[in-house]
């Protein structure tokens, strides 16, 4: 899927090298780490994400399982630097820097909220090709729970049904979350593949049931 490409191009940004300084183009001075805006005269800085992953985007300590709460306080904080009031003085250069990190700033926030392409990029960190297109589905057992709740949704007919359906669902995925804490504690990468697709399974089922819009 597109989250899924985009979290790969922004991971293999994030696996270049670091450069030495990060320099502002406006008075010259030097960053020793990654800036929206330069600490000496406030201008956007350049778009170079070389080193720099989701959490340094948000500036957030890089551990799988994150507060939802401290993602959306940075994710606020930031909207107001980037906000384009704040710079409608400013030069073309400057503006079109500020939606690229807008747009960037985006992409980090809605891949640590999801569980899925958060532990899909965790994993890319750890170098494993993970939620390619090509991979298919190789546990009998999730693949009947899939068919069985599909079943389910079919055969809703209240709110309350669909609702039902999703504190169960929403708890498994919790549940994956927590296995896949501590494979990623073990360095355990081949269960944490198979926690991987199944919780890849539940989110589509969310999905769909996030969608529904009444019996069939």
């Amino acid at each position: 899927s597109s989250s899924s490409s985009s979290s790969s191009s922004s991971s293999s940004s994030a696996a270049e090298p670091a450069p030495s300084s990060w320099n502002c183009e406006k008075c010259g001075n030097q960053h020793t780490e990654f800036r929206f805006l330069c600490s000496n005269c406030g201008a956007v800085m350049p778009a170079d994400y070389r080193g720099v992953g989701h959490y340094e985007i948000l500036g957030l300590e890089p551990r799988f399982v994150v507060n939802p709460v401290e993602v959306d306080k940075a994710y606020k904080d930031l909207q107001r630097k980037l906000h384009p009031d704040r710079h409608a003085q400013a030069d073309d250069r400057q503006k079109e820097l500020v939606d690229i990190h807008a747009a960037r700033v985006n992409q980090a926030v809605s891949v640590l909220r999801s569980p899925l392409l958060r532990a899909g990029f965790w994993m890319e960190m750890n170098g494993l090709r993970v939620l390619e297109e090509d991979q298919r589905m190789g546990d009998a057992a999730t693949m009947m729970e899939v068919m069985d709740v599909n079943e389910e949704i079919e055969d809703a007919k209240t709110e309350d049904d669909i609702q039902g359906l999703v504190k169960t669902n929403l708890a498994k995925m919790a549940d994956i979350e927590k296995q896949l804490e501590s494979c990623f504690k073990e360095k355990d990468w081949e269960t944490a593949r198979r926690h991987l697709e199944r919780l890849q399974m539940l989110t589509r089922i969310q999905e769909r049931l996030d969608s529904w819009s009444g019996p069939q």
